[in-house]
């Protein structure tokens, strides 16, 4: 964000990563691409240039907090995905375990968590706690929360939580247990979460173990998909889109317009379904053909994503499928439905999923300018009511905030 002094080259390939040089420490280098994509601004000029960046604003700084919060704001705006994936889900949490059968009641003790990931904007620190439920949720118990562990990565709690359950419904529940870190002038930020099958621990004495975080699971996800695959020599995979039913519905004043994503990884080729819209119940009947030998069918799998178009906003994800190729009878095919899920946490896609370049630069960006306090025209005392718009030419987005008296509207 800044003025006409000469614009560097953007980077073309991939995302650049702070950290990855073993020379020069992590201040340094975002400190220079904090300055490679600041430049000072022209005077008397409300218009700021910048190679990522336009900025218009409508005018000496004391308010770092405001200033951080409407940066947050700003980027969140942007790109929502900046702050979904912002310091990735790392870490461990160490929970004990223990079933209390006369009270009939689930003994979780928090213990700590380690190697937490960053979420202040300067990379240093978080402000964590840990969240607990349990699904299903028979009692209405609701969330139970530890108290705060200001400014570390590894925090110590010591505190017991507990929730109703009976014995009978020990083999169906779940416990979920998420790290979050306090946000004092917004939403707080989710760090990372592990969901614990009690089917799968031994509560009749105290399970103590760590717990590797993993990014959040969305429960909600419902519904099935019908899809049909077919093997035509020497090298052609025919995968058939017929339907789904029954998929899940986020907005209760709006039927989702559901579209399939169709990707075989290690196949340059990506397709996608037609827009069915105000549906839970779509039909697509399209037929895709992938490249593949059959001497690879043995080593590749296909991913289907169901998502919801949006027109105003941001797409949503409706659940995802893996099918291995393996045992694909290239003689007879297949044909049948699946049950959607939430697979982001699956072992296959960990490594695939990774962030676009766009989203990778929009974070180091934010990190840079947050810890060089640049912008000028953010980073001051914010007084009146006042608008400002940025777009970024590269990623195509753009997001308008107005400050009054310094907050975020």
């Amino acid at each position: 964000m800044g003025g006409n002094a000469s614009q560097p080259t953007a980077p073309t390939t991939g995302p650049t990563s702070i950290g990855r040089d073993p020379i020069d420490s992590a201040d340094d280098r975002v400190a220079r691409l904090a300055r490679v994509m600041t430049s000072k601004p022209k005077q008397n000029k409300r218009r700021h240039d910048h190679p990522f960046w336009d900025v218009e604003e409508d005018t000496d700084y004391d308010g770092y907090e405001e200033s951080i919060y409407i940066l947050k704001q700003l980027y969140k705006r942007m790109d929502p995905s900046v702050m979904k994936t912002l310091g990735d889900a790392k870490g461990d949490v160490k929970l004990s375990l223990k079933y209390d059968v006369r009270r009939q009641l689930l003994l979780v003790k928090v213990v700590s968590a380690r190697d937490l990931s960053a979420k202040d904007l300067r990379g240093k620190a978080s402000d964590p706690y840990i969240k607990l439920d349990v699904i299903p949720d028979s009692y209405s118990d609701g969330a139970k929360s530890t108290s705060v562990v200001t400014k570390s990565l590894s925090p110590t709690y010591n505190e017991i939580l507990t929730f109703k359950v009976l014995p009978e419904d020990l083999s169906d529940t779940q416990l979920r247990a998420q790290v979050m870190s306090h946000d004092p002038m917004g939403k707080d930020d989710f760090m990372g979460e592990k969901i614990i099958s009690l089917a799968d621990t031994d509560l009749s004495k105290v399970s103590t173990e760590w717990y590797t975080l993993q990014a959040e699971t969305d429960l909600d996800i419902k519904g099935e998909l019908e899809i049909g695959l077919q093997f035509q020599l020497p090298d052609t995979l025919h995968v058939s889109i017929i339907g789904a039913s029954q998929l899940v519905c986020r907005d209760p004043d709006k039927l989702p317009c559901p579209y399939v994503k169709v990707i075989i990884p290690g196949v340059a080729k990506v397709e996608q379904t037609k827009v069915v819209k105000n549906t839970l119940d779509p039909v697509w009947n399209e037929t895709f053909d992938f490249p593949v030998a059959e001497e690879e069918l043995g080593s590749r799998y296909i991913v289907l994503h169901v998502l919801d178009k949006a027109f105003v906003g941001e797409t949503d994800a409706m659940g995802q499928i893996f099918i291995d190729l393996l045992n694909l009878d290239t003689s007879v095919g297949y044909a049948g439905r699946f049950r959607l899920a939430d697979l982001k946490n699956s072992n296959k896609v960990r490594t695939k999923w990774s962030q676009t370049a766009t989203v990778q630069e929009f974070r180091e960006a934010m990190y840079a300018h947050s810890i060089n306090r640049y912008p000028k025209l953010i980073f001051q005392k914010h007084t009146g009511n006042k608008v400002v718009t940025v777009s970024s030419r590269k990623a195509g987005s753009s997001a308008r905030i107005r400050i009054v008296d310094g907050m975020a509207i």
